[in-house]
């Protein structure tokens, strides 16, 4: 019994440090997940039902084209953590990013990550919604020392391992999670 306590513990300890998560079942939408540490993760979820694409040929292409980033890169600053093709009908990556820079260049993105401090006013520039859904325009957001800003231009989802306090026309929040509408720039600013 000792045992089986402890191979528990060991295992919860292990995932604990590593920071492990199954994004692939916690989301089901393309999703991009911003760390604390200003790491992302990248959930992409695509259909290829009638196609004729195996699941074997589709993670060895995700693997080259990693590998090509990387070789040309800061090596692992692009790392695919898993791939789920049970479902050739919904397949899951999930693509670990050391920061903004390797997301943007392996996905040939323009997105913007930084300090609210260091992202130039002009960007910015529009109405909010604070997040009790108030509108505020932008010379009024309070309480922003020390918040980041994410710019993405893209439809998806975001989670910010934070708190969201302004975002702006081009998203919507629901339980934590942005939905950006991917027509025009959408602005998250959080803590």
């Amino acid at each position: 019994m000792k045992r089986i306590y402890f191979l528990t513990m060991l295992a919860l300890a292990i995932c604990v440090l590593s920071g492990c998560s199954n994004y692939s079942k916690d989301y089901n939408k393309n999703t991009l997940i911003v760390k604390r540490n200003n790491s992302l993760v990248e959930v992409a979820v695509e259909d290829f039902e009638g196609m004729s694409v195996s699941a074997e040929d589709l993670t060895s292409y995700i693997d080259e084209q990693i590998d090509a980033y990387n070789d040309k890169h800061e090596k692992k600053s692009v790392k695919r953590a898993s791939i789920d093709t049970d479902d050739m009908n919904k397949a899951k990556l999930v693509i670990a990013y050391k920061n903004i820079e390797s997301y943007n260049g392996f996905n040939l993105l323009d997105s913007v990550l930084d300090d609210l401090s260091n992202v130039e006013e002009a960007e910015l520039k529009g109405n909010y919604k604070a997040a009790d859904g108030k509108e505020v325009s932008f010379e009024k957001l309070s309480d922003t020392e020390g918040a980041k800003v994410l710019v993405l231009s893209q439809k998806t989802d975001v989670v910010v391992k934070g708190e969201i306090l302004y975002y702006n026309e081009q998203v919507t929040v629901k339980d934590g999670i942005a939905a950006c509408s991917g027509n025009d720039k959408a602005v998250i600013i959080f803590k």
